[in-house]
């Protein structure tokens, strides 16, 4: 099928200077037929297009009628192992032309289906040039077609060019809309909408107790995180009714780069059902500004033990120069001081990234405590971090993360450290004794607080918390089993009555 190659400009050089080979761009998608006839899963079908580069191809002047056509031949075969699971061999002409400014409005542009197989195909597709058999084109892929489908599922996400209703029949037809697919991963500046398409697979296998389901559609700079406010747009689905596509929205503002599209299904409980992603670059001269809304940055940090949120422009403070990963380190360092509340919300920021409500919200906290300079606040803050690293990082995992670290950096050192190892009967173990604290969860002074810390044997280079006797930390009455090693620990018989823990926690 030949539709118009928008936007190149073509003149006498067409005829005298082209490219060395064919230029052409291909992509693929895998969808599912429909189940029929009591199939057990549905069928994979290869949607294969591509798009070839006029100004790389021969042309001729066609006898008797004097039209101007080039001729490409398509070899195309999808092997499994040394199995051929479909192959194709065709000649291409293109839409005929009788002058050389006619040739401005051609576009090569083909699109193919074929019905395969489950499992790790092979793609290999080759385009020859019939007037010049030396040009050629060639294209290998390796595609990972799920074989069985029994649960929710999504197709692959396949990038389109433009989308319109009609009722044509033509290859690029979909139920009613004709689709003219993106044959690369990249959307220049001339692209002001993205435009999608995806199928939804096997909605029936959602419980009616799930809805409503949320579909998320998002941008965002890594695979699953990462994801821009401004690019997640939320369908709501109160029944099993599958969403519409294609679909679109304005990316006029996002700046050039590279990026993934992702796709997720959630039901009421957040439990995400299905998920996919598609990886592509974006090439954006002149980005439209968009100012930050205030009072969507306030909203999203209501009810987040953030009762004031400054906003302002992030690359003016001193976290612009932390990358993504540093500030999802940085959050996890403030676990230790923060309450239930905004634990929540650390741990939604850890497994949902949104980069920029992530810095807004590492801001605010080190602006409420130092309201001239918040950065004084940050660096103070991570000596004692470091601090805590330096005493418990072990094999990899950060002195921060460890259990002995987030005891350190919420209560700080402790009066008194009790070290044991190799004691009859008793795995090694350490007791940390505060002559007063403050307690978390209430702010109440507690004195003679106690914290024990064992080596568990399957762990046997990390400490954990095992018991304690402040309110709102781990309080474990049934410490012994796991400490002592001996079979009878529960009923206390042999146990040593002397062991340091005896004496200092007893029946605490």
């Amino acid at each position: 099928m030949m539709f118009r190659w928008i936007g190149i400009a073509v003149s006498m050089v067409f005829m005298t200077l082209r490219l060395w080979a064919i230029d052409a761009s291909v992509a693929h998608s895998v969808f599912f037929r429909a189940k029929q006839n009591n199939q057990e899963q549905s069928k994979p079908v290869l949607s294969l297009y591509w798009q070839i580069n006029p100004k790389s191809l021969h042309f001729v002047t066609r006898q008797p009628d004097k039209v101007i056509v080039a001729r490409i031949k398509a070899d195309i075969r999808v092997l499994k192992g040394e199995q051929m699971v479909a192959e194709d061999h065709f000649i291409l002409q293109t839409n005929p032309r009788r002058t050389l400014d006619e040739l401005a409005s051609l576009s090569v542009l083909e699109i193919r289906n074929y019905d395969i197989e489950g499992g790790v195909l092979k793609l290999n597709v080759q385009l020859t040039d019939m007037n010049d058999t030396t040009s050629k084109f060639a294209y290998n892929s390796t595609i990972n077609v799920p074989g069985d489908t029994p649960g929710l599922f999504y197709s692959d996400i396949q990038l389109l060019d433009t989308f319109f209703r009609s009722d044509l029949k033509t290859p690029f037809a979909r139920d009613g809309q004709q689709m003219i697919p993106l044959c690369a991963d990249f959307l220049d500046d001339n692209k002001r909408n993205f435009h999608y398409y995806c199928e939804l697979y096997n909605l029936d296998k959602v419980l009616p107790a799930q809805y409503p389901l949320v579909q998320r559609a998002r941008i965002g700079k890594k695979e699953n995180e990462a994801f821009f406010p401004q690019y997640s747009f939320n369908d709501t689905m109160l029944n099993a009714v599958v969403p519409d596509f294609p679909k679109s929205f304005p990316i006029r503002t996002l700046v050039s780069g590279n990026y993934y599209f992702t796709l997720s299904l959630e039901d009421k409980f957040g439990t995400v059902l299905a998920t996919r992603s598609r990886f592509f670059q974006r090439l954006n001269l002149n980005p439209e500004k968009e100012a930050v809304v205030k009072k969507e940055i306030k909203e999203i940090f209501k009810d987040t033990g953030m009762e004031n949120v400054t906003v302002l422009n992030l690359e003016k403070t001193f976290l612009a120069k932390y990358t993504l990963p540093q500030i999802r380190a940085m959050l996890k360092m403030l676990l230790p001081m923060s309450d239930a509340m905004q634990t929540n919300t650390i741990n939604n920021f850890l497994k949902k990234p949104d980069e920029m409500y992530m810095r807004y919200y590492i801001y605010n906290y080190f602006l409420d405590i130092d309201k001239e300079n918040p950065e004084r606040a940050w660096k103070q803050y991570s000596e004692q971090v470091r601090e805590v690293n330096k005493k418990y990082t072990e094999q990899g995992r950060a002195g921060y993360e460890t259990d002995r670290g987030f005891i350190y950096l919420r209560y700080g050192k402790p009066s008194e450290v009790v070290t044991v190892s190799g004691e009859t009967g008793s795995l090694p173990y350490e007791i940390w004794q505060y002559n007063t604290i403050t307690q978390f969860s209430n702010k109440k002074e507690l004195a003679n607080a106690l914290f024990l810390f064992y080596k568990p044997a399957q762990m046997m280079s990390e400490y954990r918390l095992l018991h304690s006797t402040v309110s709102g930390e781990a309080v474990n009455l049934s410490w012994r089993m796991y400490l002592y090693t001996t079979n009878n620990a529960a009923s206390n018989a042999g146990i040593n009555t002397n062991s340091r823990a005896e004496q200092y926690i007893g029946t605490r």
